[in-house]
C-alpha cells in the first residue's frame, strides 16, 4: 500500500547516504517509513554501490511516494550527504546511516522540539548497538535538556570536550539531530569532501558556529550499529592527512568566535585523540597506556585480594598506578566483557567475567570512567553472577588532558 503524504507542507527531509549496504538497508528504510511522523520526504542517495542497494531503494520507492532515489558516482559520505541536501525540498534535514535504524517516534518528538522553540539544531541521544558483543550503550550530550540561546557561554566552552565528564559536550554525530536546511547547505559549501573520518565532527561543529539556538533532548532514539568492518576500526593510511584537513577546517571557523581560545584548546585535544586513534588503527598500538588519570581509591584497598573489571583506558591507567604502589601481587584477576577483542592490543592478560565464579577475592573494582556504564556493569555482575553488591566498588576517575 502506498502512502501519499501532503507534498505541499513537507517540513522534513530524511537523507540516507548508501554505499554497499544491502544486508542492512531494508531494516533501515523500513524504520524511517514507519515513523509516527508522516509528513516528510525520504531521500535515498546511492553513492555508486556495486551490490544490489540501488535495486532495494527503487523497490521501496515504488511502495512509498515520499521516497526519492538519487544514483550518483561514488564520492564519499560528505558528497552523498551534500547531494541529498541539494535535492531536499523541506525546512529541516535529518540523516540516517544505511546500516542503522531509528525508533518509530524519533522524528515526531524531534520535530515537536523544533516547532515549539524555532531553534536551529535539535540534538538527541544515541544507542550504540555492539554487534559482536551483544550489548547496547546509550550516549547523551552532556548538557541538561532544554533550549540554549547563549552558545558562546553555554555550549562552546565544552562543545568538543567537557572537563567535568572527560567526554564530548555535544556528541559529534549528525544522525541523531535535526538541522535547518538553509544553514546546513551554507555550511556544506565550506566542507572538504576529502574528509572521510571525523566528517560528522567537522560538519556539526562548523554548523554550530553559524547558529544561535540549540535544543538538547535527553532521550535516545537512534540505533548506531557498531560493526568490526566499520571505518573506525579499519586501517587506512590516509588518516593523518584526513586529520590535518579536519583540523584546518575547524580552525577556520573557531578562530572567528569570541571563545576561540577555549575552542582551539578543545580542538587540539580532539585532534590529538584522533592521531592516537590513527596509531592504534594503523599499527595496533594501544595508546591507552599513555593516558593519565586521577583516581580516588584509597591505597589500603589494594592490600586486600581484588579483581579489576575493565581493561580500557581507565582500567589500564589504574593498573599502572597499582604497579607504582607495588600492589599488583594482590590482584586476583583482570576481567573485561570484551577480553577477546583486547587480546591483540592489551599489554596484560585479561579474561572474561565468567572466571569470577571460581575465584576468591575481597573486592571487584569497576574501572570505567562513565557512571552509567559502571551501573550497568554492577547490575550485570549482581544479576548474572550473584556477586554481592558490597563487594563491587566504583569511584569517579578523572582523565588528565595530555596538553596544556
Amino acid at each position: 500500500m502506498k502512502y501519499n503524504g501532503n507534498a505541499d507542507s513537507t517540513i522534513l527531509s530524511v537523507i540516507v547516504p548508501i554505499y554497499n549496504a544491502a544486508p542492512f538497508l531494508e531494516k533501515c528504510i523500513t524504520s524511517i517509513t514507519m515513523q509516527t511522523f508522516r509528513d516528510m520526504e525520504i531521500i535515498l542517495v546511492d553513492d555508486g554501490s556495486t551490490d544490489n542497494s540501488l535495486e532495494i531503494c527503487k523497490r521501496y520507492q515504488g511502495m512509498d511516494t515520499r521516497i526519492k532515489v538519487i544514483s550518483k558516482k561514488n564520492g564519499g559520505l560528505i558528497s552523498a550527504r551534500k547531494a541529498g541536501v541539494s535535492a531536499a525540498d523541506s525546512e529541516l534535514i535529518g540523516f540516517v546511516d544505511s546500516d542503522d535504524w531509528i525508533e518509530e517516534n524519533m522524528y515526531e518528538e524531534l520535530v515537536q522540539c523544533y516547532v515549539q522553540t524555532g531553534c536551529d539544531l535539535v540534538s538527541s541521544g544515541i544507542i550504540r548497538d555492539y554487534e559482536n558483543f551483544q550489548r547496547t550503550v546509550q550516549v547523551m550530550d552532556h548538557y541538561e535538556e532544554g533550549l540554549y540561546e547563549d552558545l558562546e557561554d553555554e555550549i562552546y566552552p565544552s562543545m568538543l570536550y567537557s572537563r567535568e565528564y572527560c567526554d564530548y559536550g555535544l556528541y559529534p554525530t549528525l544522525v541523531n539531530k535535526l538541522f535547518r536546511k538553509d544553514k546546513l547547505a551554507d555550511v556544506y559549501e565550506g566542507i572538504d569532501e576529502a574528509v572521510f573520518y571525523g566528517e560528522d565532527a567537522l560538519t556539526l561543529y562548523s554548523y554550530c558556529m553559524s547558529i544561535s539556538q540549540i535544543y538538547i533532548k535527553r532521550k535516545a532514539y537512534y540505533h548506531y550499529n557498531i560493526r568490526s568492518g566499520s571505518m573506525c576500526s579499519t586501517p587506512d593510511r590516509r588518516l593523518p592527512y584526513n586529520t590535518y584537513l579536519l583540523y584546518t577546517g575547524l580552525k577556520k571557523v573557531f578562530t572567528q568566535s569570541e571563545q576561540s581560545a577555549v575552542l582551539m584548546k578543545q580542538l587540539k585535544k580532539y585532534v590529538l585523540d584522533l592521531e592516537f586513534h590513527n596509531l592504534k588503527t594503523l599499527y595496533h598500538i594501544n595508546m591507552a597506556v599513555f593516558d593519565q588519570w586521577e583516581f580516588e581509591y584509597p591505597e589500603e584497598l589494594f592490600s586486600d585480594a581484588y579483581v579489576i573489571y575493565g581493561a580500557g583506558a581507565c582500567g589500564q591507567a589504574l593498573f599502572r598506578e597499582i604497579e607504582e604502589m607495588h600492589k599488583e601481587q594482590n590482584m586476583v584477576a583482570w576481567v573485561d566483557k570484551d577480553a577477546d577483542a583486547l587480546l591483540e592490543e592489551c599489554l596484560y592478560e585479561v579474561q572474561t567475567p565468567e572466571i569470577l565464579c571460581g575465584l576468591s577475592y575481597d573486592y571487584i573494582i569497576v574501572a570505567v570512567k562513565n557512571e552509567n556504564t559502571a551501573k550497568e556493569i554492577i547490575a550485570e555482575l549482581t544479576d548474572l553472577y550473584q556477586i554481592k553488591r558490597e563487594k563491587l566498588i566504583w569511584k569517579p576517575a578523572k582523565q588528565v588532558i595530555r596538553h596544556s
